[in-house]
């Protein structure tokens, strides 16, 4: 089945962590969260893990730059570990489809529900990623997709061959420790890995930070 173009994001420390220990996570300069937002103001749908609406509480909106409509806001919970408090559930400037497992409490199911809000459940022990983006494709006309994932998030989409492109801003900063921008079990070699090929590289307007680009070479072409 057809799924939409997927496009990951992320802003890093020099030795690839988008968090430090103790979850800070604030790196863009001004000029990269405005690039950001032209991404979020170009898709039909932003995804992001619950660790990341748990740890940054977003509202995953374009608000620094004028958009024709606000994307779905999608967020991959597998446990319903979101509270009801997180803008993604009390702010409803853009719809939000939350996606979580079987498992999941029902009473938190039914009263996210109560409040307006979408839930998925796609999966009995771990969210089927393939399905969700499949079911966005043809149930909601998503046809590009804007990942602002956590770690965890990023590996289980380039793992299971669902990324089309990834673009990565190198900012001057060193954690040493954090969550790195891929957090799972890894591959052994270079060999295993998706393929990429390198589409841009260029330096920030702040002068300061190295914005690359690439594209994930499918053997069967991109969806």
């Amino acid at each position: 089945m057809p799924r939409p173009y997927v496009i990951i994001v992320s802003a890093s420390s020099i030795d690839g962590r988008i968090a430090s220990k103790t979850g800070y996570s604030r790196l863009s300069c001004p000029f990269d969260l405005k690039r950001l937002h032209e991404v979020r103001a170009s898709v039909d749908a932003i995804m992001v893990g619950a660790n990341t609406v748990i740890m940054d509480n977003p509202s995953l909106t374009p608000r620094y730059v004028k958009a024709p409509k606000n994307p779905i806001r999608v967020v991959i919970d597998g446990r319903l570990r979101i509270p009801l408090n997180a803008n993604v559930v009390v702010n409803k400037e853009a719809p939000t489809v939350i996606v979580t497992t079987n498992k999941a409490p029902r009473d938190k199911v039914e009263e996210l529900i109560r409040r307006g809000v979408e839930v998925w459940l796609m999966g009995e022990d771990r969210v089927d990623l393939r399905g969700v983006l499949e079911r966005l494709y043809e149930e909601r006309g998503v046809r590009r997709v804007l990942v602002e994932g956590g770690g965890h998030l990023n590996w289980e989409l380039i793992k299971e061959g669902l990324a089309d492109e990834i673009r990565l801003t190198v900012t001057p900063y060193v954690f040493g420790a954090g969550t790195s921008f891929l957090e799972g079990n890894g591959y052994p070699t270079t060999t295993e890995g998706p393929r990429l090929r390198l589409e841009g590289v260029r330096v920030c307007e702040c002068g300061n930070e190295v914005v690359i680009t690439w594209r994930v070479i499918h053997d069967q072409g991109i969806p």
